[in-house]
C-alpha cells in the first residue's frame, strides 16, 4: 500500500485554469466516493481551495493509482487525460505524506504560513471520513498531520506577525497597552486603511471603540454594523475622543495634521500610543508629548520588514521539522502487522497470474505482440479487482485487538506463508 498525491495548484497553472478544477462543496461527497470505486484506490481524501485541488489516496500500486486518478479528474472536469498529466503534479511515499504536512502548515500557500489551509484540510479529511473514503492509513495520515500543524503554529506563532501596516500598528498598541481590558481606541479616517483596521481592532478586546470620519455619516453607518463596543462621534469631536483614549489610529489623507499641538498638549490625559498612517502625515510628531509613543508609516514598514525576516525563519524552522514527521508516520506504518501481509498476497497472485499467462502463450503461439499485451493488461485488471476488497478488509482488522488472529485466518485463507509474513514484521518492528 501507498501514500500519493495529484495536486492541481497555484504554482503551476494560472487562475483561467484553476477556476475550471474546483469540486463544488455541495459534489465532494459524491466525488469521495466515485473516486474510491476506481481501480487501485484503497483510501482517498479531495481537497479543493481557491489555490488548490488536490487527491490524497492510499493505492495498492504507484502507477496504477496514479493513473486511474488522473482518469477520474479528466473525467470529472471533462478534461482530456493528457491535459491532467500536463497540469497535475503527483508525489509518492514519503514525497507524499511531506506534502501533507507542507500544505497543513502553510508551507505550499501563496499567502506562506497562512493558518486557514489547516481548516481547509480538516473539513476535507472529516468530509471523507464521513464519505467512508478513508481507512486505517489516512485516518492517522491525518490526524498526525492536524496534531503536527497544530503544534508548529504553536511553536511558530507566524500568524502573529503583522503583514500590513494597520496589523502592525494595531500590534504595538497591544504591545504598549499590555492589556486591552478598560481601554478605548479611536480610529479617525474610514478609507479602505480605516475600515480594515477597525475590522481587526473590534476582535481584540477593547474596552470602546470610537470611529470617525470627514463624513460623519460614514463613521455612523460603519459603526452600526457592530455591536456597542464600537460608536460613532462627529468628525469635530475629534480632540475629544483623543481626550478620552488609550491609543489612536489616524488613517485620513488629509494635506496638513488633522489634530493640533494645542489640542494634543492639553486634551490626552491617558493617551499612550499613537499610530499615523497618513501620508503626509495626520500629525505633527514634534507637537506629541514625550509619554506618547509615535509611530507613522517608516515606523511601521520597518517592523513589517523585521517580520518578514522573521517569519522567513520561522518557516525554514517548521520545514525542517517535517522529515521527524514523516518518519514518524513511516515507524507507524511499519508496525501494522497488515504491510507484510498485503505485499504477500499481491506476490501471491501476481505468481498465478503469470503462471495461467505463460500457460496460454504456450497454448496459443500465434498470438501476436499487441495480443499478448492486451491480454497481461486485462489478466492483471482481473487480479487488481479480486485482490482490492480483501485488502481494503484485512486493512482495517489489522488495527483491532485481536489483528494478529484475523491476520493468521487470512493468511489461512489465501495460502500465505503465515509465519514468514509476521517474523518479517517483527523484524521491523525492533
Amino acid at each position: 500500500m501507498f501514500v500519493i498525491y495529484v495536486s492541481l495548484n497555484y504554482q503551476q497553472l494560472p487562475i483561467d485554469i484553476r477556476e475550471q478544477l474546483v469540486f463544488a462543496k455541495e459534489d465532494l461527497d459524491k466525488a469521495n466516493q466515485l473516486l474510491n470505486s476506481e481501480k487501485s484506490i484503497l483510501e482517498n481524501v479531495i481537497l479543493s481551495t481557491c489555490n488548490r485541488t488536490e487527491i490524497y489516496a492510499v493505492v495498492d500500486q504507484i502507477h496504477t493509482g496514479r493513473y486511474y486518478v488522473k482518469r477520474f479528474l479528466a473525467n470529472w472536469f471533462h478534461v482530456t487525460i493528457d491535459q491532467m498529466t500536463e497540469w497535475s503534479v503527483i508525489g509518492t511515499k514519503e514525497d507524499a505524506v511531506a506534502h501533507v504536512m507542507r500544505v497543513a502548515t502553510g508551507l505550499e500557500s501563496l499567502i506562506v504560513g497562512e493558518p486557514q489551509i489547516l481548516g481547509q484540510l480538516k473539513n476535507a479529511f472529516f468530509t471523507a471520513q464521513k464519505d467512508g473514503t478513508t481507512g486505517v492509513i489516512l485516518d492517522h495520515l491525518f490526524q498526525e498531520t492536524i496534531a503536527f500543524s497544530k503544534r508548529m503554529h504553536t511553536e511558530y506563532r507566524v500568524s502573529e506577525l503583522a503583514k500590513t501596516s494597520g496589523q502592525t500598528g494595531l500590534h504595538q498598541i497591544k504591545v504598549q497597552l499590555q492589556n486591552l481590558t478598560g481601554k478605548q481606541l479611536v480610529i479617525a479616517g474610514m478609507g479602505d486603511v480605516g475600515t480594515h483596521v477597525l475590522k481587526n481592532a473590534s476582535t481584540m478586546g477593547f474596552d470602546q471603540i470610537t470611529v470617525l470620519n470627514r463624513t460623519d455619516a460614514k463613521a455612523a453607518q460603519l459603526a452600526a454594523d457592530y455591536d456597542a463596543t464600537v460608536q460613532a462621534d462627529a468628525w469635530s469631536d475629534l480632540p475629544t475622543a483623543v481626550a478620552d483614549a488609550d491609543a489612536v489610529i489616524l488613517s485620513t489623507a488629509a494635506k496638513e495634521p488633522v489634530l493640533s499641538a494645542q489640542a494634543l498638549q492639553t486634551t490626552r490625559p491617558k493617551l499612550k500610543v499613537m499610530i499615523d498612517l497618513g501620508v503626509p502625515r495626520n500629525v505633527d510628531a514634534q507637537t506629541l508629548p514625550a509619554d506618547v509613543t509615535y509611530y507613522d508609516i517608516d515606523h511601521l514598514t520597518e517592523i513589517i520588514a523585521q517580520n518578514q525576516q522573521t517569519k522567513d525563519a520561522m518557516m525554514d524552522a517548521i520545514a525542517d521539522n517535517v522529515p521527524a514527521a514523516v518518519n514518524d508516520f513511516y515507524v507507524w506504518q511499519r508496525q501494522l502487522h497488515v504491510v507484510p501481509v498485503v505485499r504477500e498476497l499481491r506476490e501471491s497472485a501476481l505468481s498465478v497470474e503469470k503462471n495461467v499467462y505463460d500457460s496460454l502463450l504456450r497454448k496459443l503461439p500465434e498470438l501476436d505482440a499487441h495480443q499478448r499485451k492486451v491480454i497481461s493488461k486485462h489478466m492483471k485488471s482481473i487480479i487488481n479487482q479480486m485482490i482490492k476488497g480483501p485488502i481494503k478488509e484485512i486493512k482495517e482488522l489489522s488495527v483491532r485487538d485481536d489483528a494478529a488472529l484475523d491476520l493468521a485466518f487470512f493468511c489461512q485463507i489465501f495460502g500465505l506463508a503465515t509465519d514468514d509474513v509476521l517474523q518479517e514484521d517483527s523484524h521491523h518492528e525492533k
